[in-house]
Parts: C-alpha cells; structure tokens; sequence
C-alpha cells in the first residue's frame, strides 16, 4: 500500500483556505428562479462599508449562514443576499475623519465623490472577508444601495405608497445634532448614565418636580396620575407657567410615576420620548423654546 503524505506540523489554514475557495462555487448557493421548491428568503441588514468586516459583523453572519444552510439541507430554495448600506451619517463622519475635514470644507458634488471612493473601496475589503470566512451567500442577488438601480426602486416603491395613500406628511420631533447639521436615527444617538438633581418650580401652588429645567419655555402641560389623591379633581384645570407666563393644562396619564419627585411632571415639547408619546396621546400643542431668532 502507498504510504500516506504525513501531516504538516503547522496548520496553513492560508493554504487550506486559498484551496477551497478555488474548489467552492457561488452558483451553489444562488436562489432559482422557477424552482418548484418552497421559497426561503433572508432579509440580510446591510452593514455600513465604513471600514472592515469586524468580528461583530462575522458574529451576527454566522446565525444568518447558520439558518441558511439549515434550510437548504431541508429542501428549501433559499435566497440569502447581501447587500451595502452606503447612505447616511456613518460614511460622511468617516469620509471627515479619514481626510481631517468637515463635509462644508470641499465642494458638495467633490464630498460625495469622495464618500463614494470610501464606499467602494471598503466594500471590495469587505466582501474578499465575507468570501474567506465562506458564508453560503447568494452574491447574485448582491445590493448596494448607492447605485442607481437600487435607489431607483426605492423611489419607484415609494411613488407607489403615496398613490395608495400610505405617505402622509406630518409634523414630528427629530434627533439633531449640531456637530453633524442634520438629523439623525435614535440608532446613532449615544446615551450615558449620569447623577444629577431634582429641580422644583410652583405652578400656581403646586409643586412640579423635573430634571430638566432648562426645558420650562417649552412646556405644554403638567401631568399626574388619575389614582393619586393629591390631585384628585385637577384633571382639566390650567396653571401658568413660572417665568415664562402662558397657562396649560393638567392631564392624568397611567404612566406617570406618583413616587417620582412630586408626583406631578412637566411635559414638554421635547424632552425624551415619553413626552413625545404624551403629546401625540393628549393632543397637546407644540411649543418651541429656541427658534431660528
């Protein structure tokens, strides 16, 4: 018998790999168009191409590569795509940080070019990692965002809804942030745990507790809870407002917290979204502490 080739002392995992990628084929795992088998389809988030596939994004891959191959071993005709989210503030921040400038120091149309360059660059990066770690992805069906043929269904399904009546314009608090000029998703918002204090103001007698002082200008109404007996028959009453001097209305709502301060808080337009939710539930008017004057 021919003797076996002994096994190296180290593992080339560069070599190992190089092989199989050579072996493996991409249409393997391409979805089939007309196929008779149930379909299976991945709703794949698209990662920001900002930088490298990190070992955050090969984590979140490898539940999503897991479920893929589960459901094509049980007979399944799965579409398991990949797509790039290159809009947004994640890409002009790193453009800024990569070039030490500020979007407002070039020319706009030059900005973008250069978002663009970043995007496309990153995304080779990106997908050379993806394919090393051999995750079973359709790359057919791969999307990027910043392409015309993709944004141009985005618009098309949005002309769509809005003949069907499912857009409607309204008016509604936003996240902005004066670094960046512009509005950004809670998703991009940081939060940090801080100690601070308890602030007291008297409307028209009764004690209003808040964290929040600097929002007096904008308050809009006071609210209690309808089971505490301290307040018991305000419901409707109006009080004015310290210093600034306009009336609002008392309102009774279950989620406020009767062993919070005084029992009685401001709302105010906007301190977090739980006023948002009591202005939208009350009816309440919109009240602005700063404007553009």
């Amino acid at each position: 018998m021919p003797s076996a080739d002994p096994l190296p002392k180290n593992y080339d995992y560069r070599e190992v790999e190089t092989r199989w990628l050579q072996i493996w084929k991409d249409e393997d795992h391409y979805f089939q168009e007309g196929s008779d088998k149930p379909q299976f389809v991945i709703d794949t988030p698209p990662p920001y191409p900002t930088g490298q596939f990190h070992i955050g994004n090969a984590f979140n891959w490898c539940y999503i590569d897991f479920i893929a191959r589960y459901k094509r071993m049980k007979g399944y005709n799965v579409m398991f795509p990949q797509g790039w989210d290159c809009h947004g503030l994640p890409t002009e921040v790193k453009v800024e940080e990569t070039h030490n400038i500020t979007k407002n120091d070039v020319p706009r149309q030059q900005f973008r070019d250069m978002c663009r360059t970043l995007t496309v660059g990153n995304i080779e990066k990106m997908r050379n990692s993806m394919r090393r770690m051999a995750f079973s992805i359709d790359w057919s069906h791969e999307y990027i965002t910043m392409m015309p043929y993709y944004y141009g269904k985005t618009q098309l399904s949005f002309l769509r809804m809005r003949q069907a009546g499912q857009i409607y314009q309204s008016d509604h608090p936003v996240n902005f942030c004066p670094r960046c000029e512009t509005a950004i998703a809670f998703a991009e918002v940081n939060y940090s745990d801080r100690t601070t204090s308890l602030n007291f103001f008297i409307f028209d007698g009764i004690e209003i507790a808040t964290t929040r002082p600097e929002l007096l200008a904008a308050c809009v109404a006071v609210a209690v809870h309808p089971a505490d007996e301290r307040y018991a028959g305000k419901n409707g009453q109006t009080l004015t407002v310290p210093l600034f001097g306009h009336d609002v209305p008392i309102v009774c709502d279950e989620a406020v917290d009767p062993a919070f301060g005084s029992g009685a808080v401001m709302i105010c337009t906007f301190g977090d979204k739980q006023d948002v939710i009591w202005w939208k539930v009350h009816g309440l008017p919109l009240r602005k502490a700063i404007d553009k004057t």
